[in-house]
């Protein structure tokens, strides 16, 4: 079977997890859609910077923080069960301990890793200032000074397919506030 396929079977489950959980109420949608937009705002803005294996980013975003595609994955899972309510406190612990124990060190292991191997020092200089996931109020003193492009958000990095997808998900989430 596919590793890809068996990759996302877990964050299937978890998806029918929080549906099936949702207690929804207008506090929790309202709360939780802002969390929700928070996170796919900073994916969308990150991923009109991206140029990947070309060149350490330091533009937008990463010009404060060293992962903010993961900081808005962080924010989505934050912001859907908040929006979901009911039992998804056990689901966002779940995912918490998952995202912290598992997803980001492996991530920051084989990432480190690829990125010194192709920039060597460029990288470890820019990763010794920026941290992971909590951003500097100040810029990595060599950013670069580059607008969001729209190509590297559609064709470079393909961002669109997640945002349909936290859209659909954003939608049926705020479905089971009307129809249970």
């Amino acid at each position: 079977m596919n590793s890809k396929l068996l990759q996302s079977i877990p964050i299937i489950l978890a998806l029918v997890a929080v549906l099936v959980l949702a207690q929804p109420n207008k506090l929790s949608l309202i709360m939780g859609s802002l969390i929700v937009f928070a996170g796919e705002a900073i994916r969308v803005w990150a991923s009109g910077h991206l140029i990947r294996n070309e060149e350490v980013t330091t533009s937008g975003p990463y010009a404060y923080l060293r992962d903010p595609l993961y900081l808005g994955r962080f924010l989505l899972l934050i912001g859907f069960c908040t929006m979901a309510w009911g039992y998804n406190w056990i689901v966002l612990l779940v995912g918490l301990g998952v995202f912290s124990l598992y997803y980001m060190p492996r991530k920051y292991r084989k990432e480190m890793a690829r990125l010194e191997g192709i920039f060597g020092e460029e990288y470890t200089a820019y990763a010794s200032y920026t941290r992971s996931l909590l951003p500097r109020l100040r810029p990595y003193p060599r950013a670069r000074k580059r607008p969001w492009r729209f190509d590297l958000f559609w064709k470079e990095n393909r961002e669109q397919y997640f945002l349909l997808g936290t859209a659909a998900f954003f939608l049926l989430v705020v479905g089971r506030y009307f129809c249970c």
